[in-house]
Parts: structure tokens; sequence; C-alpha cells
């Protein structure tokens, strides 16, 4: 009996030792992207404690007591954390700072949470590895506040983004810190940019006027890509995907981490190729990456060498609704008898949503119907744009640290389009005809083949003979080329423990070569390109005999010089941070044009920027921030000449934008929300040129009296001097931890978006010759209406569920409304002076599907095997996602009346799926 009485002596306690112990649970994440740390150690007393798991979490079992428990991982500072475990179970969420942090936040001014004033959003690897898909990286931000961005026509690398309803060209997009939108036109082409997700350590999006210091013309936002190098662990990794089209892509990357003599090698590839969801929008690329980091004493030396040949054909012009899909044309009040009488000769109905009518088939022989075809593209981009950058990150002393950054990015490539822009009469209107729809590559063929020229084309001089064929139409390379360098110096001083300043320079040279070759001649011997100057077409028409690879059309150079500087003055205290910034640009702008013999020489204008915020901590979980700023900005180089000459524009005033930004934040465990509001307005806001068609009155210059054909139908233009907008709206997103492995996400995004000027006496160009003044002006009132081409109004929500350790499910759902199609402001007043807001786009749901599970084997420690499933739009829901209102390319162009009827556009992505297979190790 004592025996007894002993064991369950002993039971009672064991069984009382463990009903006392708490469970003491958490992720470890890095503290700047927010990347599942895997591999953590998690240590308490002398030897005891654990490491995180696939997923960055860690559990442990603790009995009552005082508790230090230390977290390390190679190449981050320790964290160390106080607990007290008594009964209820412990939750917590360890971020840790990388070594280099201050290299990273110092170079590219990354944003901090609790600390930085503006809203921001941090779309870590795990998610893009989860959720991208295969499609153009800013896809993935839909779900991120105040986004909106689609693919366009569906060509693979053609994809726009906007924030708060400012397109990309006012968006910052720097790979880095190093900024990559375009320095002619703003504009972000993210087809060079393909396989950078296999490289992305963090891509963070500031909404706003961001946390950059630099003079950047961002009004929308910044989105700031980071990609791997010395501070992230050793791996390797092997990945395989293939999509509902058959589209393969292959990606290797390796990451050695800190070696043990201070270098770090990073080196990433990856190839695609198949056929895009839109009809002959095949593509082919390339991406290679590589990176090579050298701690030598206080210097951190990093060499980055990254690009992407790529090519792809797409889809460029919007078309009618009827065009893709009758039946949902219909359904939004469109006719087909009222399109068929206005213009009986386009035949193009129900063609479905993949239409493209960019592309036809070609036998290059006359008369002979069984020769082999070919699929002849319209438009394709072809483009390679390796970016090199030096950087040298010199710790000077525990206050002093220099950056210095040299990069050399070098264009090289176009895209192939026909000489003149196919009309809908070149199309094959017969709905029995297997290529209807398409372009009648044959019926052009066939007609350069004829021997002679026109009469009035025909050139007189030994050369020609009238066995030449001239060619109509034929198909040339829009040749798109640069070079670009440019310096960024940073210098970061601690004043004190509460005050840092830093300033620097921000220096860009700028060469863009555009010019246009003959490519395929189509059948024909030679064509005639009068645009030459250096030619002598009107006595000498022998002279303008162009054959392929010629230059042709135009051949000019756009340069742009840059130079800022930039100074920044923070404070940081246990409850506050606040900054100031300045910063002043001088740009310079010159054109040269080889076929006009002419140079505009340099023109020099200064712009600059003040900011400010705070940063107040309510408690250790909230906090709230405010940040205003103005902005002085020069024009875009596109807007400073006069048409398509080399002579500068009437003198243009800056443009003006004023932003005022207020949030809070709440960060919990098991709930985190971040809100906000903003009020942005923009004064002196360019637009899109003026297009319009006009009969030359008499007193126009190029006026022929009696005779009224050679006075019709000139194409003439206007810039709009400037146009005043007003952005205002409210942001929410949160996460609800529902139970440990269970997460409920959401995301509001309220806008309220308008147009805010009256135009009155808009003068009116001829778009040839010297670009002389006509008698035609316009008024307009744009008083009120909204802003279009993106949604105002998005809501969104996901859920995640992980039922074991790496198997994951993740649905997700984006709604979009309040979208305005894309138009024109002079066009928002009618014939009989009344102002309307652009046509409304249905809005629109979508669902997305997530699932994939990552497994090893006990045999295979050190290697990890990850299998992803992924299906966009699972419901195969029918919207628009791109339209432009009164499009004055529709074939039904005489419909001017802000509806359907009168738009054209591009719908959605259908049902699409991709599965992908991947070894880490």
């Amino acid at each position: 009996m004592k025996r007894v009485a002993v064991v369950a002596w002993l039971i009672c306690g064991v069984v009382q030792i463990f009903a006392q112990q708490t469970s003491v649970s958490g992720v470890v994440r890095d503290a700047l992207t927010g990347e599942e740390l895997v591999g953590a150690n998690v240590v308490y007393g002398p030897a005891s404690g654990t490491i995180t798991d696939l997923n960055g979490r860690f559990s442990l079992k603790l009995g009552p007591g005082d508790y230090t428990l230390t977290f390390s991982y190679v190449g981050y500072l320790q964290e160390v954390r106080q607990v007290s475990p008594g009964g209820e179970p412990v939750i917590l969420e360890i971020g840790m700072s990388s070594i280099s942090i201050d290299e990273v936040v110092v170079t590219a001014d990354m944003a901090i949470s609790r600390k930085t004033p503006v809203a921001f959003t941090n779309v870590n690897p795990a998610r893009i590895e989860e959720e991208l898909a295969g499609q153009d990286l800013p896809l993935i931000l839909n779900t991120t506040p105040g986004v909106y961005a689609t693919q366009q026509g569906g060509g693979d690398g053609d994809a726009r983004i906007t924030i708060r309803g400012f397109d990309q060209r006012n968006l910052a997009v720097m790979i880095d810190g190093i900024p990559v939108n375009d320095m002619e036109n703003g504009w972000v082409y993210w087809s060079n940019w393909f396989g950078l997700d296999v490289v992305t350590r963090t891509m963070q999006v500031q909404r706003g006027l961001g946390a950059s210091q630099l003079a950047l013309p961002s009004v929308g936002g910044t989105i700031n890509i980071l990609t791997r190098g010395i501070e992230n662990r050793r791996e390797a990794s092997v990945k395989q995907s293939i999509d509902s089209e058959g589209k393969l892509q292959t990606t290797l990357g390796f990451t050695s981490g800190q070696l043990p003599n201070g270098w770090g090698i990073t080196v990433a590839g990856a190839y695609k190729r198949g056929e895009g969801w839109v009809d002959n929008t095949f593509s082919e690329g390339w991406f290679y990456y590589a990176k090579i980091d050298k701690r030598l004493k206080d210097h951190l030396l990093t060499l980055t060498a990254m690009g992407a040949p790529q090519m792809h054909d797409q889809r460029s012009y919007q078309r009618p609704i009827s065009a893709y899909d009758t039946t949902y044309a219909k359904s939004l009040g469109i006719r087909m008898d009222e399109l068929r009488e206005a213009n009986p000769q386009y035949n193009i109905y129900n063609a479905g949503v993949p239409y493209n009518q960019h592309w036809g088939v070609l036998r290059r022989t006359k008369d002979d119907p069984g020769a082999p075809e070919e699929n002849l593209a319209e438009r394709t981009n072809q483009y390679h744009k390796p970016q090199f950058t030096l950087r040298d990150f010199w710790t000077v002393s525990e206050k002093l640290t220099l950056s210095n950054n040299l990069y050399l990015s070098v264009g090289k490539g176009g895209g192939d389009r026909p000489m003149s822009s196919i009309k809908d009469t070149r199309l094959i209107q017969d709905p029995e005809d297997p290529h209807y729809g398409q372009i009648n590559w044959q019926g052009i063929y066939e007609e350069n083949w004829k021997p002679q020229p026109p009469l009035n084309r025909r050139p007189v001089n030994p050369v020609y003979d009238d066995s030449l064929t001239y060619a109509s139409n034929y198909m040339t390379r829009q040749h798109n080329e640069h070079y670009w360098f440019g310096l960024l110096s940073k210098v970061n001083y601690t004043i004190n423990r509460a005050f840092k300043v830093s300033g620097g320079i921000d220096l860009r040279s700028y060469r863009g070569i555009h010019f246009t070759t003959v490519r395929d001649l189509m059948g024909a011997d030679y064509a005639i390109d009068k645009n030459d100057k250096r030619l002598d077409y009107v006595n000498n028409p022998s002279l303008a005999m162009k054959v392929e690879g010629d230059t042709t059309d135009y051949y000019y150079d756009g340069l742009v010089r840059w130079g800022g500087l930039f100074g920044q003055l923070e404070y940081s205290a246990s409850k506050i941070s606040a900054f100031v910034n300045l910063t002043t640009a001088l740009s310079g702008y010159n054109k040269r044009d080889y076929f006009q013999q002419s140079e505009s020489g340099w023109k020099y204008r200064q712009g600059f920027t003040v900011k400010t915020g705070a940063n107040y901590n309510l408690t250790g979980r909230s906090n709230l921030f405010l940040n205003l700023g103005y902005l002085s900005r020069v024009r875009a180089y596109r807007y400073f000449y006069k048409g398509f000459t080399t002579e500068f524009a009437d003198e243009l005033e800056n443009e003006r934008i004023k932003a005022l930004e207020v949030g809070y934040n709440y960060g919990a465990p098991k709930f985190s929300l971040s809100m906000n509001a903003y009020y942005t307005r923009w004064e002196n806001k360019p637009t899109n040129r003026v297009y319009s068609t006009y009969d030359l009155q008499d007193g126009d210059p190029g006026f022929v009296p009696g005779d009224p054909e050679a006075n019709a139908g000139k194409r003439v233009y206007a810039d709009i001097p400037g146009m005043d907008a007003r952005h205002m709206g409210v942001e929410l997103d949160f996460i609800l931890k529902i139970l440990h492995n269970l997460d409920f996400q959401g995301t509001v995004s309220l806008g309220d978006w308008i147009w805010d000027s009256y135009v009155e006496g808009l003068q009116f160009y001829l778009d040839e010759g010297n670009n002389d003044a006509v008698n035609k002006v316009l008024d307009f009132d744009a008083r009120g209406i909204h802003v279009g081409d993106a949604a105002q109004t998005q809501l969104g929500s996901s859920i995640r569920y992980e039922p074991v350790k790496g198997l994951y499910f993740n649905l997700r759902q984006t709604y979009f409304g309040k979208y305005f199609s894309n138009f024109t402001p002079e066009a928002t007043t009618d014939e009989t002076g009344n102002v309307h807001d652009s046509w409304v786009i249905p809005d629109f749901n979508l669902f997305d599907f997530h699932a994939g599970y990552s497994f090893g084997f006990a045999a295979l420690e050190k290697m990890r095997f990850s299998l992803r499933f992924s299906m966009l739009n699972i419901l195969d829901t029918q919207y628009i996602w791109d339209a432009t209102n009164n499009d004055p390319y529709s074939p039904y162009s005489e419909f001017q009346d802000f509806d359907a009827r009168s738009a054209t556009v591009f719908f959605g992505m259908g049902r699409r799926f991709t599965t992908s297979f991947t070894i880490t190790f």
C-alpha cells in the first residue's frame, strides 16, 4: 500500500506541474519586411529552448516564474523579452532587425512602423510566392488600400498601376533606392523587370508623398523594392511553374548570406515562354541578377547587375463592348441595330473576351492559297534594360554614415508597328472566315506587289524603274534606346539620442535615342519617307526611297539632366518622432532632331519640396501620425515642346501639389489595424494632348482658296495649359487572428477624386509643318467631374487557414466600384454646353484561391519542398478593367453620349490557374 501511495503521490505531482505550465508562443519576423524567420533560436536558461518552424512560429511550455527569452538569428541583432507565465497563454510577436538594417533604411528610405509618419504596406516574399501566380508584379498590390492595377491589353509585362487615382507617371518606383521611372515621360515598363520577384526581399508601398528624402515626382505614392543580399540567410532554390495557357517559367536562385570572410553573393535567373490569355500574345523572356557584397572594415561594398531581355506581343487598342460579347453589351443597354446603322462597314461582333485585332496570317507569295501561313503580330515589344549599381556604405563612426550609389542603365529595343495604323476596314469582316476579326495582311501584301506606285509618289530618277514596287503600308521598328547614369550620395549624422540630420545629392544624366527603321516592306521594294528633311523629296523624290533597315519617319534624341539637393532633420524620443524634409531639383531638357536638322538647346527649370510629419505612440500598441507637404514640380519632358518640333512650348508654370494625411495604427498579436485619411490638391496638372480634325478656313496657314478637298480633314492639336484636381479619401486595412492558424484580413478604400477647372479659349495648332495656330478654340468645364481610369471604391477581404504545419488555404475577395472610364477633360462638355461625368464601368467582385503545402524528409533535413496552386477569378466573372469614354478611335465615334455605347474597353482576365513546384535547400 505504501508503494501505491508513493506512485499516486508522484503522479499527482507530475500532473500538478504540467497543469501549472503555460503556453508561450509566437512568431519571429524580419522587423523591416515582415518575412517569417525560419530556424531562429529561442533560448531561456542555460541551454533550454526551441527553434522556429517553417512559418517562423515557436511554442514553449513554461511553469510559473520569471523568464528571459533570447531570440537570435544569423545576420540579425538579438532580441530579448521578459515573460512571467501565470496560467493565461502568452503570445509574442518578435521583430528582429538585420545587422545591416541602417544600410537598408538609409539608402532606400524605408518607412518603419510606429516611427515614420506615413501610410504604408509591406509585401513580403511569402505573400508574393503565394499570390503572384505568374502575374505582373503590380497586380499583387490590388489588395493594398488605394491601389488599382490592371494588365491593360493583357500583354505580358504591360501592367499599369494607380495609387489614390494617380497613374504610375506620378508614382515613384525604386529598386534598392534607385529610381527607375522613365526620365522623359515618367512611365514604368514592368516588362523590363520580369523575374524581379525571385530576388525581392520586400516590396513597400508608401501612399501619398511618402518617406523618400529625394526630390521625386511622386504624388500618389512610392513603390520601393528591396532585393536580397548579404543580410539574408544562406539559401538556394529551384522553381518550375505552368499556367492554364501552358506558359512555362523556370527560376533559380542562390543567396550565400554573409560568409566568414565578409563576402556575400546573390545570383538568380529565370526563363519564361508561352502564350498569354489574350489571343496571339506570345511572350519569351530571360531574367538575370547578380549581387556581390563585401564587408571591408567600416565599408559595405555592393555591386549589382540585373536585366530582363524579353519580347512579347501586345494588344494596344481597346474595342467596343459588342466586339467582344454582344450579350454583355445588350445587358448594358447597347442596341446592335444602332451600331450597324452607325457603321455598316464594321462587322466585328461577339469575337470573345480574349479577342485581339492586332494580328493576322500571311502567305508571302502571290496567288497561291496553298502556301504556308505565318502568324504576324501588328504590335510586338522587344527590350533589354540592364541596370548596374555600385554602392559603398561607409560607417565613419557610431554617429556618422555615408552612402554613395553610382548607377548605369542601358536600354536597347523597341516595338514593331505598321507605318500606318491598321484601319478597321483592313480587318476581315466575314464571320464565316476562319480568320474573322484579324488583319487582312494578305491584302496589304498583294497591294504592295503591284509594280506601279501611285503617280503622285513615283520617283523620277535613274535609280527608279517601273519594275520596282511601292509599299502602301509596311512594318517598322520603333527604337527607344537610352543611356542613363546617376550618382546618389547621402550622409547621415546622429547629433544626439533625439536628433538626426541627413542630406545629399541626386545627379542624373539621360539620353534617349528615338528612331524608326523599315523592318519588313511586305512584298514591296521600297517605301517613301517625306519626313526626313535631309532629303530633298520635292525636287528629287528618289532620295526619299527607303528600303529595309533604313531609318524612317523620325530620328531624334531626348536629353535630360537632373541635379537634386535634399536635407532632413529627424527627432525621435520614446513616444514622439518627427521630421522636416527640404529638397530642390534643377531639371534641364534638350531635343536634337536629326531629320528636322534642328536642336532646341537647353532649358532649365527648378522645383522643390517641403514635407513634414510627426508620429505619436499613444500606447505600446497604438500610434497616431500626421504628415503634410507642398511640392512644386517641373513638368515632364514631353510637355515642353510644341508637337514633334524642337521648339519649346510657351512658358510653363510648375505643377503645385498640396497634401495632408492623418492616420492611426493599432497592433496586437491577435488584431492589427491601420486607418488613415488623405487630402491632395493638384494645381496646374498637365493632361494628355487634345487632338481633333478641322477644315481649314480663310486666314489659316496652308489654306487653299477654292479647293475644299485640300482644306478638309486636317489634324490639329491643343495642349491644355493645366488643370486643377482634388483627391481625398479614407483607407483602412486590418488583420484578425481568429485562431493561431486562421487569419481574416480586410481592406477598405473610399475615394472622392474630382477635377476642378474651367478652361476658356484653348488654342489649336496644325499637327504638321511648323505647328502654326489655326482659327479653332475650345471652351470646356470640368468642375466637379470625377477623375477616371481607376476605381474610387475598393473593398477586400481574405481568409487564410493552415490546418497543419506547411499546408495553407487562402481565399481572397476584391471588389471595385465607382470606376469612371478614362477620358480627356475637354470631352466632359457636350455640344449644348452641359457637363457630364464619363461612363461608369460596372462594379465587379473577384475571388481568387491559393493553396500550398511545404514539406521535408528526415533523410533530407536541409531541403524543403513546396507545391503551390492558384486559381484567379475562380467564378469566371466577366468584367471590364479598362475603358475609354467617347473614344475618338472607336468605329462608332459618332456616338458621344457618355454611356456604354460610346466607350471602348478591355475586358479583364477570366478564370486562370497556375501551379508550381519549388525545392529550397
